[in-house]
C-alpha cells in the first residue's frame, strides 16, 4: 500500500505494507487521516447525538482548539486515574476539539456531530468543560482547567445524584 503525505511544501509517496490511508499534515505539523477506505468512511467515526445520552449519562464536554492547548493538557491531566469515579456517576468524557479528533469516551466522533454539540452550547474555539445532566442541561461552565474532584463534588450535591447513592 502507498501512503501519500501531502504537507504545505508538496507532496510525497511512502510505501508501508500496513497503511491503507491518507493523512495530511495539519497546522500543528502532526499527520491526521483525511479517508480510510472510501467505502468505509462514513462508519469511521461514532454518530454522537446528545439526546442519546439523556437520562443515562452525565457528560463533560472538554473544548479545545486542538490537544497541544495548555489549558486541554492540564485538564486531561486533572481526570488521569479518575476512571472510576467518572464510571460511578455515570459521567462520560467527550472531547470535542476544533483541530483534530474529538471523541467520545476515546471513540471518535463524527466531525457533523461535532458542529451541532459545539452549535447546541455555542461554544467558541477557546477552551471550555461544560457539565451536562442526566437531564440534558447545562450544569457548569468553567473557562480553565478544574479538579475532577471540584466536578465529583457538584455532581454528588445533584438531587438526583443523591437518589442514586441512596440506591
Amino acid at each position: 500500500m502507498a501512503l501519500l503525505l501531502l504537507t504545505n511544501v508538496g507532496c510525497s509517496s511512502l510505501y508501508r505494507a500496513d497503511v491503507s490511508s491518507l493523512y495530511i499534515q495539519n497546522k500543528s505539523n502532526r499527520l491526521v487521516p483525511i479517508a480510510s477506505n472510501p467505502k468505509t468512511v462514513k462508519n469511521k467515526n461514532m454518530a454522537f447525538d446528545l439526546k442519546s445520552y439523556q437520562w443515562k449519562n452525565r457528560l463533560l464536554l472538554v473544548f479545545a482548539p486542538d490537544e497541544n492547548n495548555p489549558a486541554y493538557q492540564k485538564q486531561m491531566q486533572l481526570f488521569q486515574g479518575q476512571q472510576a469515579d467518572f464510571s460511578e456517576r455515570d459521567l462520560l468524557l467527550v472531547e470535542i476539539l476544533t483541530e483534530g479528533t474529538s471523541r467520545a469516551s476515546g471513540e471518535a466522533i463524527d466531525e457533523a456531530d461535532v458542529v451541532k454539540v459545539r452549535s447546541r452550547f455555542q461554544s467558541p474555539e477557546d477552551f471550555r468543560v461544560i457539565l451536562v445532566g442526566k437531564d440534558g442541561t447545562q450544569k457548569r461552565s468553567d473557562s480553565k482547567p478544574v479538579e475532577a474532584k471540584v466536578i465529583f463534588n457538584e455532581i454528588d450535591a445533584m438531587p438526583m445524584r443523591q437518589q442514586e447513592m441512596q440506591k
